[in-house]
């Protein structure tokens, strides 16, 4: 089973906010304040977002190594 395309988590997230009278979010600040408010209201058990560790990139076959080592450097 394939997962859900970005589009289509796209068009379902912004189609959820219409159904509950929430803004679909602008901005990527906009985005994380909004996630949090809700994980907040829905007693959501998982700790924030900022608390949580950040997950690392996979790479696509053919990626250069120096790309990925500069991309781990700047992490």
């Amino acid at each position: 089973m394939r997962q859900p395309t970005v589009r289509q988590v796209y068009a379902l997230a912004e189609a959820l906010c219409e159904r509950v009278g929430e803004t679909f979010p602008e901005t990527r600040d906009d985005a994380s304040e909004t996630i949090e408010r809700l994980r907040i209201e829905n007693g959501h058990p998982a700790p924030r977002l900022e608390d949580a560790p950040l997950r690392r990139r996979r790479w696509r076959r053919g990626a250069s190594r120096v790309a990925q080592d500069l991309a781990e450097e700047m992490e």
